[in-house]
């Protein structure tokens, strides 16, 4: 746990520095907004509060394959939240709580408790997003070719804390916010080159274990099973996204991005304690397609990323951490600081 209270208290430094970084400038609105923008393909509503309404499916699960024919699936009984957000000028909020609609049965699959915060300052050219995740409570699916079995797993604490930017070369024609944000309207198609710096931390804990003592006994692993595990990623890589508008206000948005990670990792097991770091390449896609006017927009968003981590073979061969999120929304743009924006 010290290990643990360390690096945690590491990267939240990390984390809210970065957040401050980008909140706090002293900048002026036109500095962060440059007036090179073309305005025959972006529509600016920065001077408007953009609210929305939200309905996120979130699918968090942590892979390990003990052999080549096996799979070990862990995933909260949590997948989905409901919630508000609000965006004024670059900087946004929300809020969201869990809903029933998204829980199994938890006679089969166990309960989750989950916290979910998030916070990020889309410019112009730079877009940047905080995260803090905390789930407890898991259930594990073991595949075993024809074989497959569910085990609750109460007792294992999931900690995820990130941040991520994205730098737009093409923002005098291209806006990301128009596609996910909807402070702006794309009016033309364009695209662009984009790079992708990230940081990301996940802490994996269980007192008891994480791999029940059934399938420990499958790999005669019964006297080492993992108990905790801390994985820490910095990363940087090249992409491209483009918007495609049709029909004057409907649009749909592709990016594709390949990242090149530094990982560094180590867990515990009854045993001993293992230490790994190296280079990965994961991949990560993301798509949205939405009506978005002059007032009211609707839409929806799909954002995959995949992270390769490969801890000993001693006790696993590989591990995966898989994080893919598929948002609906709908909301409306309106003058809620009209009088402030005339003193203007």
């Amino acid at each position: 746990m010290k290990l643990f209270r360390r690096e945690f208290l590491i990267g939240m430094c990390i984390l809210f520095s970065g957040i401050h970084s980008g909140l706090g400038s002293p900048q002026q609105g036109d500095d962060f907004f440059p007036p090179e923008v073309d305005t025959a393909y972006i529509e600016d509503y920065k001077h408007l509060l953009t609210a929305r309404y939200f309905l996120l499916a979130q699918n968090t699960s942590m892979v390990i394959f003990p052999d080549l024919d096996a799979t070990m699936v862990f995933q909260p009984n949590e997948t989905g939240r409901i919630g508000l957000a609000a965006f004024y000028s670059w900087f946004g909020l929300g809020l969201s709580a869990g809903t029933r609609l998204f829980r199994k049965n938890p006679d089969i699959y166990g309960t989750t408790k989950s916290y979910d915060f998030r916070v990020n300052a889309y410019g112009k050219f730079l877009a940047v997003e905080g995260y803090f995740q905390y789930y407890q409570g898991f259930y594990m699916d073991y595949r075993l070719k024809a074989l497959k079995e569910t085990f609750i797993i109460p007792g294992m604490d999931l900690i995820s804390v990130g941040i991520e930017g994205t730098y737009i070369y093409n923002f005098s024609k291209f806006s990301i916010r128009a596609s996910f944000i909807q402070t702006e309207r794309q009016k033309r198609s364009a695209g662009s080159l984009i790079v992708k710096p990230t940081f990301r931390y996940y802490y994996v804990n269980s007192d008891t274990g994480i791999i029940p003592g059934k399938v420990l006994d499958i790999y005669t692993l019964e006297h080492e099973n993992i108990l905790s595990g801390n994985f820490t990623t910095i990363g940087l890589g090249p992409g491209y996204i483009y918007t495609f508008v049709f029909l004057k206000d409907f649009y749909l948005t592709a990016g594709a991005l390949m990242e090149m990670n530094w990982s560094s990792y180590n867990y515990t097991t009854t045993t001993s304690s293992y230490q790994k770091s190296g280079f990965s390449f994961p991949g990560s896609i993301r798509v949205a397609l939405g009506y978005n006017s002059n007032t009211w927009f609707i839409g929806a968003s799909y954002i995959s990323t995949l992270f390769y981590l490969q801890p000993s073979l001693r006790v696993q061969d590989d591990f995966h951490y898989h994080l893919t999120q598929i948002r609906f929304w709908v909301g409306t743009r309106f003058n809620a600081f009209k009088r402030w924006n005339k003193k203007k």
